[in-house]
């Protein structure tokens, strides 16, 4: 079972408790397994303090929204001199106070980049809203444009007319498309 679990989310160390619907959404609910962790202070050994639900937005599965509930661990440093006193967890589907998980962020902005589509689309395939999608597409892509030497070696920068021209409407205009203006 644990490996239709993480074929199903596709990450390890996520647990798959159970899987329900809604009217709106697949709903998972997860958890991590892990039992030992070091405090990010004091690197001393940390004691388990509960869980905290997170609630993230995923990539469509089935052609549904995804919602993840994730039981999020919260730590406690058991050093009484540790400025730290609890702590949650840190892992791949999301990170601090996230919306949606890593690769919904990951599909919305190469979406953008690669396809005709527009940000309200994607936010209805993903159940949020515009706003939701367009905070964490930019932050991905400011990113991305941010690496140094993404144009080392670019001498010139050209426009294919004829393409251009081509996607040209009745009116004689395009509308301009986000990736125009982002990517």
């Amino acid at each position: 079972m644990s490996v239709v679990r993480v074929a199903l989310l596709g990450v390890e160390g996520i647990h798959i408790n159970s899987v329900s619907t809604s009217s709106a959404a697949l709903i998972l609910r997860v958890e991590t397994g892990e039992s030992r962790t070091g405090c990010p202070d004091c690197g001393d050994i940390a004691v388990g303090h509960g869980r905290r639900p997170v609630r993230l937005h995923d990539i469509p599965c089935f052609g549904r929204p995804v919602r993840l509930l994730w039981a999020k661990r919260v730590w406690r440093c058991a050093d009484p001199d540790c400025p730290r006193a609890t702590f949650t967890e840190d892992h791949e589907p999301a990170g601090p106070r996230a919306k949606l998980t890593a690769r919904a962020v990951v599909l919305a902005t190469d979406a953008l980049a690669r396809f005709d589509t527009s940000v309200s689309a994607l936010a209805h395939q993903l159940g949020v809203s515009w706003h939701t999608v367009w905070d964490a597409v930019r932050a991905e892509a400011t990113r991305r444009l941010g690496g140094a030497g993404r144009l080392q070696g670019v001498d010139a920068l050209g426009v294919d007319i004829e393409g251009e021209l081509a996607q040209l409407g009745p009116t004689g205009y395009r509308p301009l498309r986000v990736r125009d203006t982002l990517f």
